[in-house]
């Protein structure tokens, strides 16, 4: 390596170096030595490299030394020059130096209007002012170390104590749901009236969050009131509780509030819910569906009816134990996608079961039966004749 680069790697931190890389790669930034390495100092960050990587380092003067070096060969009278040397920092991204320099020239020449509106002042019937005293002028007051109308400044003090105030009900709604769990009956009673007198608007979202809740008398309390009061946030949660609720007399609790809720895309929630690998739950989900006759889940309905008569006749070939595993696929309406099952053999069936046959049975009826109910006819298990009936509705 050569002499003149081994003199260079003592160069001063504070200077902008320019680094040749072996690789002919040039890189800007204050150079530190690390001994076998260097580090670059740039204002994006800093890279190290080792000095076997570096050809050469040219030292180069900062933008702050050039200026000072302009600023000490000026006269502190020569109006042209400071505002020449006032132009140039603003083209280098020096706004502090520019300031100055501004300052300078308006010394020299206090209505001097580039110099003052460069400096930050704005004139004000016929005054100059400081940014500070041109915005007071104005009637503006300075908030958060921004300048606004009185009008903004008090919104904004009231939206910080509405947002306290909301954050102090959500504590108390959260503390109250505890207090459900207790094994203090007055305790409970108390729960229960103080929430009631909490807007529903505060407790809602408390609420949905508290859905899984372990106790059951939690559950039967959110559910109800989550119905009561029409959140339409919590109908995924309560759709799935209506089907999956640990406790099986919960879950009517929780589909009586999925009505109660009444939005009209209620039955089109049910829909993933055909795709469970439990036919128990896949026949509450197609009873659930059957309350709403919404012509929208014809389609899924019958997918399901497919699916039932393919897993169906495979009992009855095979004699062997199937699952519902993907295959079909049904697009909700808000552009996703649901997989329904296809079959898949698993392992032999034991030949005394039975259980599987006559779920399967059930889930067959209760499709056909809600499908029924939608047009008002019922084409059994012809699947030919309901996918034409779907089609002609969707013409």
């Amino acid at each position: 390596m050569k002499i003149l680069v081994l003199l260079l790697w003592a160069t001063s931190a504070s200077a902008a170096d320019e680094v040749e890389l072996t690789s002919g790669t040039v890189i800007e930034g204050k150079v530190q030595d690390l001994g076998d390495s260097i580090k670059v100092v740039k204002s994006n960050g800093s890279a190290v490299y080792p000095k076997s990587m570096v050809r050469k380092i040219t030292p180069k003067k900062t933008v702050e030394e050039i200026y000072d070096e302009k600023s000490r060969e000026l006269k502190e009278d020569d109006l042209e020059g400071r505002l020449k040397l006032a132009r140039w920092c603003l083209e280098k991204k020096l706004p502090k130096e520019a300031v100055l320099e501004f300052r300078k020239v308006i010394a020299l020449h206090p209505d001097h209007e580039e110099a003052r509106a460069g400096a930050g002042f704005q004139k004000v019937n016929g005054k100059w002012l400081t940014e500070d005293e041109a915005n007071e002028a104005k009637g503006l007051v300075k908030h958060k170390g921004r300048w606004m109308t009185p009008e903004q400044r008090d919104l904004d003090l009231a939206l910080e104590e509405q947002k306290e105030l909301d954050k102090a009900l959500q504590a108390e709604v959260s503390r109250q749901i505890g207090n459900l769990k207790s094994s203090d009956e007055k305790k409970r009673q108390d729960a229960v009236a103080a929430l009631a007198k909490i807007d529903d608007k505060h407790k809602s979202k408390a609420f949905i969050v508290a859905i899984p809740s372990p106790n059951r008398e939690t559950r039967k309390f959110l559910y109800e009131e989550l119905g009561r009061m029409k959140e339409v946030a919590a109908l995924r949660p309560l759709v799935r509780r209506s089907l999956w609720d640990e406790d099986e007399t919960l879950r009517p609790v929780a589909f009586r509030a999925v009505q109660d809720i009444g939005h009209p895309d209620s039955a089109l929630l049910f829909i993933p819910f055909l795709a469970e690998e439990s036919i128990s739950a896949r026949i509450r989900c197609v009873d659930a569906i059957a309350i709403f006759k919404d012509l929208r889940v014809a389609p899924a309905l019958l997918q399901a009816l497919e699916n039932n008569i393919d897993l169906t006749r495979s009992y009855e070939r095979d004699g062997e134990q199937m699952t519902a595993l993907t295959g079909r696929t049904v697009l909700m309406p808000d552009g996703s996608s649901v997989t329904l099952p296809r079959v898949v053999k698993i392992k032999p069936a034991d030949p005394l079961d039975k259980n599987s046959r006559t779920k399967l049975q059930h889930e067959k009826q209760a499709i056909i039966s809600t499908l029924a109910a939608i047009p008002g006819q019922n084409f059994g298990d012809e699947i030919a004749k309901w996918r034409a009936w779907i089609e002609r509705k969707k013409a």
